[in-house]
């Protein structure tokens, strides 16, 4: 029995000696081959270029121990790093939105119906501040917001690490200390800061902050970091150079291309200096993606290909390199395992939840804004959609999220970094409405907002504008609580408007070719106190009581002198706004509703004299505007109603305006004035082309409207006898920074038409 089991024992050693190498062997090992490093330079969107390279890469069975990178390099390297293919990757060159990257500003449906309304009407937005030092601006045009995001859904949002040496493979991202500016390397910590930091592009993204350090785009000191490589103990490197042609004499003709030519020369500089620590046995690759501007996104295809097509033609060099079917299948399984030690912090169990507050705003507010349930599985499309959110109130420079370990715990922290250059804002406002005859109507205005009231947001607008009205007005916005559900508002308004009202409307009669116009003064002075809840962003309920006090002045008729008047009343009011833009919309809708009761004091004067009257009157408005896109086609249907219970007035108290384009289009703008008024809309809009004018792109849009409506004043006209016409528009426009431009023909029953053209919110 002994010898049998000295027999077996015997056994047992020989198989673990014959067979162990092949049940444990090492991927590749460390002796066998040489230790190979994928340098990838930086280059923004020509960065698509090295996923091509990376394609190739497996294809030919070449193992990558050491990845090294800037700015797009060091995103494109810590995503393979951490274990994702190159298919992977390349997905995200057809399903990540680039562009959104470099465009912080949330869409206007997705702002609350407050700032909607604002923003419509001080629709220029420099991003200026007003501090005790004075005007201060921000540091770059945006400020990262959205390329964070991208980095965080595309990366999976690493947990932090001890070392990057940790990831399958080994990692380093370059960037730039714009205080000392010298080259940091980073090597632990968070993927995305890394990523982030090297890819910070001086005026475009701010410094980006990390370990009290600022840092910048890593390719103004170290674009391709071969010798990083080399230290790290490379053997050979494969490095891949994308840098941008220098501009022609001729291509240089604006300052921007100054810019350009300069910040590329430094890149380019970076770039040959690393490349002299290559050697006979390292290989450059260099893709012709030198004509690819750094924010053509729409050309990534295009470079992707040409990576792959440069490796291919380096082919022979690089099977060298390659390891045999097998062995690179043990490193793809090896890379695999490692890489589902990631850990990401999605699907992380949630313990605690801190909030890193760096604004004015008390921290415990900002989490119930968050409002996540601890002891839940982290979502990050809901955890990104509430910071959208939060981020949408346009108070916050950037809010991001990670989650950490403490004790044992998992804890999402959220850190939420006020606007540096607030928190008092300044935005403008222009205007003009030329119809080319002597009906024009223009404005210019300036708006302070100033935002540091209290911790739940409370803020004081006041705005100034000049042209063809005069306004001066003031507004107090007291929420009770951040998630602005409940608040107090008060309101004061002065304006001085001119306008040139037709004899139509002054007899109720329809408009037509051969009726005059004669100047008006209306002077008016408001203030109110309002109680109100905003259920959603969307909608607002307000109700309150109002005082105003006024004047209506017909300069152009000896007939008629003075209107003075006091109102006191209450009033009612809803709104629902989800529209995406206000003056060319596609998608969403518009409804407002108010009702006033009150009690009116006024006094005529004229040639026979003068007349005294109080009143109780009642008030209804209402319009609502629908809009909807199929593909390049947009519908928009509106309709307006007006209704006053009241005395007659040669001009009312509160007087309804109509005319202009889209406003019963071939009419003067505003030269029907009355106390009641129906009008309705229907408008077909086509998206034409896509238009790149530089420093902003926009739609080129074409369309048509057909208009039917009208005003009247006096009691004994009712709808079915009220001068009611026909009218309809063509027109073509844009969008921009500063609002539409449109240029628009406009016919109306009777022989009136106009020709208009519109530059900016001219409501």
């Amino acid at each position: 029995m002994r010898h049998v089991f000295r027999l077996n024992l015997w056994f047992v050693f020989l198989a673990t000696f014959l067979f162990t190498p092949y049940l444990y062997a090492e991927p590749i090992k460390e002796s066998s081959r040489p230790k190979i490093a994928l340098v990838l330079a930086g280059g923004g969107a020509k960065g698509a270029a090295h996923i091509g390279v990376l394609k190739a890469l497996e294809e030919l069975n070449i193992p990558i121990d050491i990845i090294t990178g800037t700015s797009m390099g060091a995103y494109v390297g810590g995503l393979y790093a951490t274990g994702k293919s190159a298919s992977e990757i390349e997905a995200y060159l057809h399903t990540v939105d680039w562009y959104s990257g470099y465009q912080d500003e949330v869409g206007r449906e997705e702002k609350n119906i407050r700032d909607k309304k604002y923003e419509d009407r001080f629709a220029i937005n420099p991003s200026l501040g007003i501090r005790k030092e004075g005007v201060k601006s921000p540091k770059s045009a945006i400020q990262g917001q959205n390329m964070l995001k991208i980095l965080r859904e595309t990366s999976g949002n690493p947990v932090s690490v001890a070392s990057f040496d940790d990831f399958p493979i080994r990692y380093r991202s370059v960037a730039t200390d714009i205080v000392s500016m010298e080259e940091v390397v980073i090597d632990h910590g968070l993927l995305v800061d890394a990523m982030m930091a090297s890819m910070s592009v001086p005026g475009a993204l701010p410094p980006y902050e990390f370990e009290d350090k600022l840092l910048i785009d890593g390719g103004v000191t170290n674009n391709m970091p071969v010798e990083l490589a080399k230290e790290m103990g490379a053997d050979i490197v494969i490095a891949v150079d994308i840098s941008s042609n220098y501009m022609a004499k001729e291509q240089i003709g604006s300052l921007f291309d100054v810019a350009s030519q300069l910040t590329n020369f430094m890149v380019k500089r970076s770039t040959q200096e690393q490349a002299e620590f290559l050697t006979d046995k390292d290989i450059l690759l260099q893709p012709r993606v030198g004509d690819i501007e750094t924010t053509d996104f729409s050309s990534m295809p295009r470079a992707y290909q040409e990576g792959y097509d440069t490796a291919m033609t380096q082919k022979l060099r690089l099977k060298s390199l390659a390891v045999t079917p097998n062995e690179y299948a043990q490193y793809s399984n090896r890379k695999k395992q490692q890489s589902a030690n990631v850990r990401l912090a999605q699907g992380a169990i949630i313990d605690k939840v801190e909030v890193e507050n760096r604004s004015h705003y008390e921290s415990d507010k900002l989490e119930r804004f968050i409002q996540f349930e601890k002891g839940t599985s982290l979502n990050s499309d809901y955890i990104e959609d509430k910071i959208h959110a939060l981020y949408a109130t346009n108070r916050f420079e950037t809010i991001t999220y990670l989650v950490e370990e403490d004790n044992n715990e998992n804890v999402l922290k959220v850190t939420a970094k006020e606007k540096e250059w607030g928190p008092n804002y300044l935005n403008f406002r222009f205007f003009l409405e030329e119809d080319f005859d002597t009906h024009s109507q223009y404005g210019l205005g300036a708006s302070i907002n100033f935002t540091d009231l209290n911790d739940y947001g409370a803020e004081l607008r006041t705005n100034v504008e000049l042209g063809t009205d005069k306004i001066f007005d003031t507004t107090i916005h007291y929420p009770f609580y951040l998630n602005h559900h409940f608040f107090v508002q008060s309101n004061m308004m002065y304006s001085d408007k001119k306008r040139s009202i037709s004899t139509s409307s002054l007899e109720d009669k329809e408009p037509n070719s051969s009726m005059s116009f004669y100047p008006v003064n209306l002077r008016d002075f408001t203030v109110d106190a309002l109680f109100g809840v905003e259920a959603t962003k969307d909608q607002q309920l307000k109700t309150g009581i109002l005082y105003a006090k006024g004047s209506h002045e017909l300069t152009g008729l000896s007939a008629y002198g003075r209107t003075e008047y006091e109102r006191l009343g209450a009033t009612l009011e809803y709104n629902f706004d989800s529209l995406d833009s206000i003056s060319l919309p596609t998608h969403g809708s518009l409804i407002n509703a108010r009702y006033l009761y009150a009690f009116d004091k006024v006094n005529s004067r004229d040639v026979d004299g003068s007349d005294h009257s109080e009143q109780y009157i009642d008030e209804f408005t209402a319009e609502a505007l629908f809009a909807r896109s199929i593909a390049r086609h947009t519908f928009i249907g509106s309709a307006e109603y007006g209704i006053t219970n009241s005395d007659d007035y040669l001009v009312p108290v509160n007087p309804i305006e109509l005319g202009g384009f889209n406003h019963l289009s071939g009419l003067p703008r505003n030269s029907l004035i009355g106390a009641n008024k129906i009008y309705g809309r229907l408008t077909y809009r086509y998206r034409w082309f896509e238009n790149d004018l530089g420093m902003f792109k926009t739609a080129v849009y074409l369309g048509a409207s057909a208009e039917y409506g009208g005003l009247w004043s006096m009691k004994s006209t009712d709808v079915s006898s009220a001068p009611l016409i026909f009218s309809g528009s063509l027109f073509g426009g844009i969008d921009t920074p500063i609002g539409p431009i449109i240029l628009s023909y406009g016919r109306a029953e009777n022989g009136l038409d106009s020709v208009y053209l519109i530059v900016g919110n001219v409501e």
